[in-house]
């Protein structure tokens, strides 16, 4: 290969590119980009009021039009969960499965399963899928083989396809009622604002943690529980504290996010909460102290931390004779600082925290 030889070549080759290509027709490019655009205004799409509509449901235009066409009864469904706070798990799920029905066959905005027998099975049972994740009581549960297409089809179909046309029903009802649609809700204005009641507030929550309860939801939105089940077994804990506070309670203080928040703010700060938040005299074992910052969690070994970095090398060790530490503490934030005068633990963020 000659110095020739490869400038000849090289040419040849940078004919081939897209760049070259693009620069040859980049006025054509620019005409056709701009004309392109203007279509969508003034022919494809020419009411203003529609193009905003479409661009708040986040589908295609093309799919948004089809799903305008469901989404009135959607809202309408959405409207009349006026009794959800006092239903029960069974008429609860009914709701989401009315819902659904109004998806499913849509080949747009519809759930979607591969081309294989088991999952167009999946398909045509789909109720079952969603009593089994709502924690309906009795619901069909999976065979262990066939737990992972079932995740599958919540992951895709439940948590996300019906869980964006939730949303955007929402979102259409919130900006029809605001005065800005553009301005941020807050609890204090949604239910006025949409004119829905609160289960349009937590369907989408709902769906995400596989749960029928808004409290169980909440609860588990903010590190009061760590399962379902003790989510659930905390309600007694709001409904007697919702009575005592309260005269003439209807079934949408059951599930008002406001209240579950003040709730919330009448619990007492665990005590091991109170002294973590100190920091914790530590002594080195894996690490000179030469950076002076690491993130570091916590691992209990009897009356002993030992502090690891994230890929799980030991750097320090301390005693933990007051039983402070226990494996949930894992889903907070600590970072090691090592100084001249010592070196300790401290805790950049708790999990689930109201200071």
């Amino acid at each position: 290969m000659t110095g020739p030889r490869a400038e000849a070549h090289l040419v040849e080759l940078w004919r081939t590119t897209f760049t070259s290509a693009a620069a040859a027709q980049e006025l054509w490019l620019e005409q056709a980009f701009v004309q392109r655009g203007r279509a969508i205004v003034e022919t494809v799409y020419p009411d203003a009021e529609e193009r905003r509509r479409l661009y708040q449901y986040g589908f295609s235009p093309v799919v948004g039009r089809r799903f305008e066409a469901i989404a009135p009864r959607l809202r309408e469904l959405i409207a009349a969960a006026t009794t959800y706070g006092e239903d029960d798990a069974t008429a609860r799920i009914d709701v989401f499965e009315e819902i659904g029905e109004l998806l499913a066959a849509d080949r747009g905005f519809g759930f979607r399963v591969r081309q294989t027998d088991t999952d167009q099975a999946l398909l045509r049972r789909w109720a079952d899928v969603l009593g089994w994740w709502m924690h309906e009581p009795d619901a069909v549960t999976p065979d262990a083989d066939d737990l992972r297409a079932w995740q599958r089809f919540v992951a895709d179909n439940l948590e996300f396809r019906l869980g964006v046309a939730i949303g955007a029903v929402v979102a259409q009802a919130w900006s029809d009622g605001a005065a800005d649609a553009f301005a941020v809700p807050t609890l204090a204005e949604w239910k006025a604002t949409t004119g829905l009641p609160w289960f349009g507030f937590w369907a989408r929550e709902l769906l995400r943690w596989g749960t029928h309860d808004p409290f169980v939801a909440f609860a588990l939105s903010q590190n009061l529980a760590q399962t379902r089940e003790a989510a659930a077994a905390r309600r007694g804990e709001f409904e007697a504290w919702l009575n005592d506070g309260f005269d003439d309670i209807e079934s949408e203080d059951l599930i008002d996010p406001q209240l579950f928040l003040q709730w919330q703010g009448t619990l007492p700060r665990r005590a091991h909460e109170a002294t973590v938040a100190q920091p914790e005299p530590v002594a080195l074992t894996g690490t000179d102290g030469r950076r002076q910052r690491y993130n570091v969690i916590p691992i209990t070994e009897g009356a002993v931390v030992r502090w690891l970095d994230p890929a799980g090398f030991e750097l320090a060790r301390s005693e933990d004779i007051l039983g402070e530490f226990d494996d949930r503490l894992i889903t907070n934030d600590y970072e090691l600082r090592a100084g001249r005068r010592g070196s300790a633990v401290h805790r950049t963020f708790a999990a689930g925290s109201r200071a």
